[in-house]
């Protein structure tokens, strides 16, 4: 009974959110053709006051077009994130800024404590990408792209385990420097830049590539980092 409750709420839901969009695709064509008849010179009386309400429609449908503008799902976009999915362990993290992705790039990711708090694991499975992309477009238009060998994650796994050190991950491994704590007293650790593949925005399909992608990089401070760890 609790079974069919479950499908009947989500049938209930799912067709409210059609119609949802439904509703908002109809507002989005009918103020389509209102300004095509509004530029093309049928209302040519109008106050200051009207341009003014009219400005601030078109400012309101610029950030209501940006949820069905996507590019994640595009071939070039797909190929870009996904390539060489079976040798590599690919990772996405998104950013706001542009200036943010070009720090990245330049000088790795940082992440606090756990490499996956902010950075998800990704594989050929489009859909579950697709979900994963849906639970954090929001937080920016960039996405970060992160691709590290198999070879080398496997490695320093490995490592670890040898080592007996069991409350780190390989990622925290590779470091050209010492994490630091930051205000609130967290390791920050900043992942080496030759991980960085480069970022695709996915409401544009640009895409920025890192000249500096090196996703087999072992550095000797990879090993020192665990001997820090050790002591």
């Amino acid at each position: 009974m609790a079974v069919i409750i479950s499908l009947i709420i989500i049938i209930i839901v799912l067709s409210g959110y059609i119609i949802y969009l439904h509703l908002q695709l109809s507002k989005k064509n009918v103020f389509i053709e209102t300004t095509v008849r509004r530029l093309s010179g049928i209302e040519k009386n109008r106050s200051l006051e009207e341009m003014m309400s009219f400005l601030r429609e078109i400012q309101e449908l610029k950030q209501y077009s940006s949820t069905f503008t996507d590019k994640l799902l595009e071939e070039s976009t797909l190929k870009f994130i996904l390539e060489n999915g079976k040798n590599m362990k690919n990772y996405i993290h998104y950013t706001q800024n542009e200036t943010d992705t070009h720090s990245i790039v330049q000088n790795g990711f940082q992440f606090v404590d756990s490499f996956y708090k902010t950075a998800l694991p990704v594989s050929k499975d489009k859909l579950d990408l697709k979900i994963k992309h849906n639970s954090r477009k929001f937080f920016g238009d960039y996405i970060i792209v992160i691709c590290i060998s198999n070879d080398v994650a496997n490695f320093y796994s490995y490592e670890l385990a040898r080592a007996a050190i069991l409350n780190f991950t390989f990622e925290n491994i590779l470091t050209e420097t010492p994490p630091v704590k930051n205000d609130n007293s967290d390791l920050v650790y900043q992942l080496a830049s030759q991980f960085i593949k480069g970022y695709v925005n996915h409401r544009t399909g640009a895409i920025v590539k890192n000249p500096g992608f090196d996703p087999l990089y072992n550095s000797p401070n990879f090993l020192k980092n665990i001997e820090l760890m050790k002591g």
